[in-house]
């Protein structure tokens, strides 16, 4: 099976443009679509009057430097709304607040996407996030849902069929063995159990071809998260990445761009050659004027 570098590759801001703004806020998802990301990405739980909320740790400490710590799905909307988010990342971010799912709806762009983490493992979650879809006339193309507890993969593809639905994955060396969390073959062999539509995994030396090869027999995605850097980008674009999530998605537009326009139009030809389909070939080493 042949694997392609993919021009429609996406790029997925990951929390908003999380590298200039706070993280999972209105200023990080605006940035975010000022430069040029194609889907947005963030973290969801419910509160304890039903309202869905963008937030990746279950409690406010670390958003509030340490200042307020309420547990997100025993508070409600109110008590949450109070908080300031965003002056842990500068002062000109002071007064940012926890958005709802509908406020992120509410801005988003008519071309745009969603990709959505399910924090929060709750049924009665997975309902409300349903309700709110449908609210909204949510089409199945702008929304990728995405977990790491494969249980809720599986409670989510029996709420949302028509969804696409990608198990996320985080490989990573254990401390006291030295040895990885799960081998190539633990994961392809998870995949084949969920009913699930691609994985969305982080950057790891073993995301090679044979693995990317086996993914796409399966019929899967092949997204990763957490991508910064050239080096990343150009090893996964090579690999036809569907998808990668960033915290500077500008700058991965620039690289990514520059990687399918790598030449600037010129004028003149130069190393001409001409092959014709006998095999037959002419070849000019002179520069010659259009």
């Amino acid at each position: 099976m042949e694997v392609e570098s993919k021009q429609t590759t996406l790029i997925v801001a990951h929390r908003g443009a999380s590298h200039a703004a706070p993280e999972n806020t209105i200023p990080a998802f605006k940035q975010a679509f000022a430069e040029k990301a194609d889907f947005i990405e963030g973290d969801f739980w419910m509160t304890a009057d039903r309202q869905i909320v963008c937030i990746h740790d279950p409690n406010t400490a670390r958003v509030t430097n340490q200042k307020f710590n309420l547990d997100v799905r025993r508070s409600t909307l109110r008590q949450l709304k109070q908080l300031d988010v965003g002056s842990w990342k500068g002062q000109q971010f002071k007064g940012a607040a926890i958005p709802t799912l509908q406020e992120l709806l509410d801005m988003l762009p008519a071309d745009k996407g969603l990709f959505v983490e399910l924090k929060d493992t709750r049924p009665a979650f997975l309902e409300r996030l349903k309700e709110i879809f449908t609210q909204y006339g949510m089409e199945p193309q702008r929304l990728r849902l995405i977990a790491f507890d494969p249980d809720l993969v599986k409670m989510t593809r029996k709420v949302f069929p028509d969804f696409k639905i990608y198990w996320l994955y985080n490989w990573y060396k254990v401390k006291e063995t030295g040895d990885f969390s799960n081998t190539p073959h633990e994961i392809l062999r998870m995949l084949e159990q969920l009913p699930c539509d691609g994985l969305n995994i982080n950057p790891f030396p073993w995301i090679d071809l044979s693995f990317v090869q086996n993914l796409r027999q399966l019929n899967m995605d092949f997204c990763v998260y957490n991508v910064n850097s050239f080096d990343e980008l150009l090893k996964l674009l090579t690999l036809g990445v569907d998808a990668i999530a960033t915290d500077h998605p500008a700058k991965l537009r620039q690289q990514l761009e520059k990687y399918f326009n790598p030449l600037p139009l010129s004028r003149t030809k130069n190393e001409e050659l001409k092959v014709k389909e006998n095999g037959d070939y002419t070849f000019r080493n002179h520069p010659i004027e259009d």
